[in-house]
């Protein structure tokens, strides 16, 4: 009488593997654009969108500011009026080979322009208290919230 060969262990292991692909095929087409599976479950609490509340105590959550955060870095922001990314996310930031694309709409200068300026292009400190984001440099301080769901 001949024996198959058969090797169940193997071929459990192997139908387990093609399951986990399948889950992380099905994940992967579901994030939205530049997010991984491995950034959402290992990302910094302060990633994601955030908007300005409060600069060096002045109010300016009508000025329409807000910054994303990704891996802990500024990669982007929003004046009110243009947007700005940050490519080669890779490097650090102001590193002189770190590109960045705006939008390049006429806009009228507001007069907290400067004061958000100081943080979309600086490296502040980032910490998250509570469910605010608190960006800091020497002498200067930012608060931001977490903009509504839609």
């Amino acid at each position: 009488m001949s024996r198959s060969q058969h090797h169940k262990r193997l071929a459990w292991f192997t139908a387990g593997g093609l399951g986990i692909a399948l889950v992380a095929v099905i994940v992967d087409v579901t994030l939205p654009p530049g997010e991984t599976l491995w950034h959402m479950v290992a990302a910094p609490e302060e990633d994601g969108g955030w908007k300005f509340v409060e600069i060096d105590g002045v109010d300016v959550s009508d000025g329409g500011y807000s910054l994303g955060v990704r891996w802990g870095e500024i990669s982007g922001f929003h004046d009110g009026c243009n947007s700005c990314g940050f490519e080669d996310l890779d490097q650090p930031r102001g590193a002189l080979d770190r590109s960045m694309i705006c939008t390049l709409q006429a806009c009228e200068e507001k007069p907290n322009d400067v004061l958000f300026a100081r943080f979309a292009f600086g490296t502040p400190q980032m910490r998250v208290e509570n469910d605010r984001l608190i960006l800091s440099q020497p002498g200067h301080r930012a608060v931001l919230v977490r903009p509504p769901a839609r």
